[in-house]
């Protein structure tokens, strides 16, 4: 079964993060391949949803992977409906955690 992707509205503006501080010490081709590694690393979780670690400590259902050398998802997998929720997407060390508990999760 494949799942659908469905994001935190708040996504969008980690992704754009990344890609902005990326930009400033690498230059925009890396910023362009680590967006890329990032979007594959989700991509795949519509055939695989339950990868990662779970970390109930931290919320019901969590779960994270990494995306390239420094980027981490966090997310769940609902069952029912077939779709993985992305919470948040950091990179270089900033605080997953919170992030994703701040979004509700």
């Amino acid at each position: 079964m494949t799942y659908r992707i469905r994001f935190h509205p708040l996504v969008a503006r980690d992704l754009d993060a990344i890609v902005r501080w990326i930009l400033g010490y690498a230059g925009p081709d890396i910023a362009a391949r680590k967006l890329a590694e990032i979007e594959e690393a989700i991509a795949t979780l519509r055939d695989t949803p339950h990868k990662g670690s779970i970390r109930d400590e931290i919320a019901p259902g969590l779960r994270a992977i990494p995306a390239g050398r420094k980027a981490v998802i966090a997310f769940v997998v609902d069952d029912e409906a077939a779709e993985v929720l992305i919470f948040a997407v950091t990179y270089g060390g900033a605080n997953w955690v919170s992030r994703s508990k701040a979004r509700g999760r």
